[in-house]
């Protein structure tokens, strides 16, 4: 059953005109996050990503029709930084698998180390090209995803525009946060991923570059760790972040405050009543885009508008 599968995607494949090319003179290749070497033949026409922090990557490298099809999140404001550009773009995928990226027909396929290794495998043995990116932990390594895509669609400079517009507006916050005369709040996120945001993940640098201690750092929690009602106590938060649900996140969200903040233990906690709510792109990006993230937390953290509210565009290096 499995050899059928396989020989019917390949004919599904084949029938589209995707199978594997050969190199052609001008072609290039690109060493990805796994140190394999991916050949391209020419720049990428039809890109396809698995996640939505790779497709607010692309677009800040690339223009809207140069996708195969958009993550089922991106059109999700209350999360997206990228809703008003995918607005009305087909296909729409939520479930991947060897079959759907086949389907759309991508000549790139962007995946990263938060990926299902099975597919990636699978995608690869089709003849379709993958370049893995990192699933950041640090902006840094947002900042080496833009450059490993931008040098995948045929675009290097492109990349070194769009980190050096994060750079830029990275040392405008500094300039502001570090003349702050007030000792640094204590903050601690509340949401439904109850074991993100410890030390080593995203959530924990973008706190760091806001100036904010992250209680689930304080209390000695690293990414993956459960957070518990004993380090809530332990770490004493100023206050509590909580990230807003989006769309059909709302029901469960709302029992899962009623019953977070219903636990009597945490009434003694010097910053139970005080909540800072923000969307959740501002807590969860793993773009570009994640240094709006970062102003929206300190303006949430020292109580006032440290940094003016507007719009928030894509970084664009094209």
């Amino acid at each position: 059953m499995k050899l059928l599968r396989i020989l019917g995607i390949l004919l599904l494949l084949l029938a589209a005109g995707c199978g594997r090319a050969a190199p052609e003179p001008g072609g290039y290749t690109v060493e990805d996050v796994r140190g394999k070497r991916v050949q391209l033949t020419r720049p990428p026409q039809k890109i396809l990503t698995d996640s939505l922090h790779l497709d607010e990557t692309l677009l800040t490298l690339v223009p809207a029709e140069k996708m195969a099809g958009v993550y089922y999140l991106d059109r999700e404001p209350g999360i997206s930084f990228v809703a008003e550009e995918t607005r009305g773009m087909e296909p729409v995928l939520q479930d991947y698998t060897p079959e759907t990226v086949a389907r759309v027909k991508p000549d790139l396929f962007l995946a990263s180390s938060w990926s299902d290794p099975g597919l990636i495998q699978k995608v690869e043995e089709l003849g379709i090209p993958v370049v893995v990116c990192y699933g950041p932990e640090n902006l840094e390594q947002v900042q080496k995803n833009v450059r490993l895509i931008a040098r995948a669609v045929g675009n290097p400079e492109a990349g070194e525009r769009v980190t050096a517009q994060m750079e830029e507006r990275l040392q405008s916050i500094e300039t502001v946060l570090s003349g702050l005369q007030e000792p640094e709040p204590v903050g601690m996120l509340v949401s439904l991923m109850s074991r993100y945001g410890g030390s080593g993940s995203l959530y924990d640098d973008l706190c760091h570059r806001a100036h904010i201690r992250n209680g689930l750092a304080e209390a000695g929690l690293k990414n993956g760790q459960l957070l518990t009602r004993e380090a809530i106590l332990q770490a004493n938060p100023d206050f509590f972040l909580v990230s807003l649900p989006y769309g059909e996140e709302q029901e469960a969200y709302d029992r899962f405050q009623t019953q977070f903040f219903g636990d009597p233990s945490l009434q003694t906690v010097k910053g139970y009543d005080r909540r800072v709510a923000l969307p959740d792109r501002y807590v969860y990006d793993a773009s570009p885009m994640a240094v709006y993230g970062i102003q929206a937390l300190a303006n949430g953290a020292y109580g006032r508008t440290l940094f003016e509210r507007g719009p928030e565009p894509l970084l664009k290096g094209y």
